[in-house]
């Protein structure tokens, strides 16, 4: 330690004022969230939940994560509702009249339409931001007329 001035003292305490000890604030640390609990994960989309009532089918739309999205501005169309997690969204449809409807599900990553007989709530495939569009519906006519009116071939 030789690069210590000489004009400073090696033993003493500072001779400046002392620390108030009341400021009049009040300082608090947020509590966190309990050290036995999972750790938070990104939603990995927005899936807005919409209702055709005239052509009777019901459709998931999937934005972006961080997606601000309005409700539908067609006269037919009317929102369900907005979830930001899969178990939000399976929720909703268990509520929601989805039994006895085949799925239709748009891939986007292959540019085609895969379709399903069998719609539940827990289907795997729901939730996956591959598929952009998710939609039930009704009847076997009414899946033929929603599937040919798409631009994307069937798989």
């Amino acid at each position: 330690m030789d690069d210590l001035p000489d004009d400073l003292p090696s033993v003493g305490s500072h001779q400046g004022n002392p620390p108030p000890t009341e400021t009049g604030q009040e300082v608090r640390s947020p509590t966190g969230p309990p050290p036995d609990s999972t750790p938070a994960s990104p939603a990995p989309a927005l899936f807005q939940l919409v209702k055709n009532t005239a052509d009777d089918w019901i459709q998931i739309r999937v934005h972006s994560a961080r997606a601000q999205v309005s409700g539908p501005e067609a006269d037919d169309l009317e929102e369900i509702g907005q979830y930001r997690s899969i178990e939000e969204l399976r929720s909703a449809l268990r509520d929601t009249p989805i039994d006895d409807r085949s799925i239709v599900f748009e891939d986007a990553e292959t540019d085609k339409v895969l379709t399903d007989e069998d719609a539940s709530a827990d289907h795997p495939w729901i939730g996956k931001p591959r598929y952009e569009r998710i939609t039930f519906v009704a009847g076997e006519a009414e899946l033929s007329d929603y599937v040919n009116g798409l631009d994307r071939p069937l798989a």
